[in-house]
């Protein structure tokens, strides 16, 4: 897949789930390309956490800037990661669901169901708005939900059982990236400060202020 063909498989995964789908089902891709794939589509989030908490959130703090690149870059990767860990738990389980054990398939279904979550990640560019993101993992439940009988030929009444243990595997999975991601910003941050007020007072905090 170029670019392009990406960016219509986006468009038609959030608008047209069902259908995008189904065309998955027959396509002969490889890890690479499922890689590919969330690269690209995990971009908006990388941006979104970028800009907000490098210039719209917390650009108070000297030189946030470049903690806010670092903490992009790991919730990045750590978002693409728990993307394709919850892929090889989905398909690990398939058997317990009568469903057909087959780790593409289980790849392209998680990454579709990924899409709309990690399109919304654009959103954290206004960080207190950041939740709404959550209504984009919200859909990806949804896309599950309809993508199991296609890509997973999940019988009717596994359905349910089925996407509710994989939504309580995707909620521990991202907590563990949400947590992750935020110990090392917090440290990192945390770290900025004391060395901004340090430097400011000459080398540590003082031990009271002038007008005390």
């Amino acid at each position: 897949m170029d670019i392009s063909q990406i960016i219509n498989r986006v468009i038609e995964v959030i608008t047209n789930p069902k259908n995008a789908l189904k065309k998955m089902k027959d396509e002969k891709v490889s890890n690479k390309d499922i890689l590919i794939y969330l690269a690209i589509v995990a971009f908006p989030t990388f941006l979104g956490v970028f800009i907000g908490y490098g210039f719209v959130g917390f650009g108070w703090i000297g030189g946030v800037g470049a903690l806010a690149l670092v903490l992009a870059i790991i919730e990045y990767i750590l978002s693409i990661i728990g993307v394709v860990v919850f892929a090889y738990i989905l398909n690990a389980l398939a058997s317990n669901f009568k469903s057909k054990p087959d780790l593409m398939q289980s790849m392209k279904l998680v990454a579709a169901s990924a899409t709309p979550w990690l399109v919304a990640g654009i959103i954290s560019i206004y960080p207190p708005a950041a939740l709404v993101a959550l209504l984009g993992g919200l859909y990806g439940l949804y896309i599950l939900y309809i993508g199991l009988p296609i890509l997973m030929e999940t019988p009717q009444d596994q359905q349910v059982p089925y996407l509710i243990v994989g939504i309580v595997i995707y909620i521990i999975i991202m907590a563990v990236v949400w947590w992750a991601a935020s110990a090392i910003w917090g440290a990192m941050v945390w770290s900025a400060v004391e060395s901004a007020l340090g430097g400011y007072y000459g080398g540590g905090y003082p031990p009271s202020f002038p007008h005390l």
